[in-house]
């Protein structure tokens, strides 16, 4: 790690305008590739996937379960912990309460 540098409010705050210019720029941009991503055609899903769920197998179809959209957010578990990260459980504190998580072995 460097040492910072000592400098004046005025220096500080000459570079932190430009620096809240950049960080707009990046905003902006970061914007319109959203944009562009939304923008993206649909795909049509022919492959028949199939999922194992605590109500059994169920097609992608089932797992709307009669909504329109559709929220997936893997959760990666590995030998021997059965917890999941930290950051995803922080994560998953913040979903509306009208969606379900499930795990392995766990009931949603």
């Amino acid at each position: 790690m460097t040492d910072p540098t000592i400098g004046t409010q005025e220096q500080w705050q000459a570079q932190r305008d430009e620096l809240l210019k950049e960080e707009k720029q990046l905003t902006r941009r970061s914007d319109e590739l959203a944009a562009k991503r939304r923008a993206l055609p649909w795909v049509a899903v022919e492959k028949d996937y199939r999922f194992d769920t605590e109500r059994g197998t169920q097609s992608l179809a089932d797992l709307f379960d009669g909504r329109s959209q559709l929220m997936v957010y893997p959760f990666m578990f590995g030998p021997p912990t059965r917890r999941d990260a930290p950051f995803a459980a922080r994560s998953r504190t913040r979903w509306p309460s009208r969606c379900r998580t499930s795990r392995p072995g766990t009931p949603p």
